[in-house]
């Protein structure tokens, strides 16, 4: 099965003026504790400074537990087995995507307010 959501957000994008950013948040059914603060990165990350962006539709966030049978297209689309983070931009029916697994791990946890940082860094980019 297909996130219909997120299909339609990348073929209203074939005529839209401006990119949009999709975040796909992997996990698997027992979260551990990174995974959790990952999600907690994120979330805050939206909610400081892209209220209007994911009101509007400009960013989506989707996650998905990549051990329900519905998430599969969509895991293998992404090789996504296990915990992962990937963002990815569509822009006139381009999709360019960004794995940012490696640095939600290595700061969600432990470093929160530079995970945040840096994952704003990175949507901004994207949305430009």
């Amino acid at each position: 099965a297909t996130d219909s959501s997120v299909t339609n957000i990348a073929e209203d994008q074939k005529t839209s003026p401006a990119p949009k950013v999709l975040i796909y948040n992997f996990h698997v059914t027992n979260r551990c504790a990174s995974c959790v603060a990952i999600e907690k990165g994120i979330q805050k990350t939206l909610d400081t400074y892209y209220v209007e962006e994911v009101k509007s539709g400009r960013i989506a966030l989707k996650t998905l537990n990549v051990d329900d049978e519905e998430n599969a297209a969509i895991a293998e689309k992404y090789q996504a087995f296990g915990s992962s983070l990937f963002l990815t931009r569509v822009f006139q029916g381009k999709e360019t995507t960004t794995d940012f697994t490696g640095t939600g791990f290595k700061f969600a946890k432990n470093k929160s307010e530079k995970f945040v940082e840096l994952l704003k860094a990175e949507i901004d980019k994207l949305l430009k």
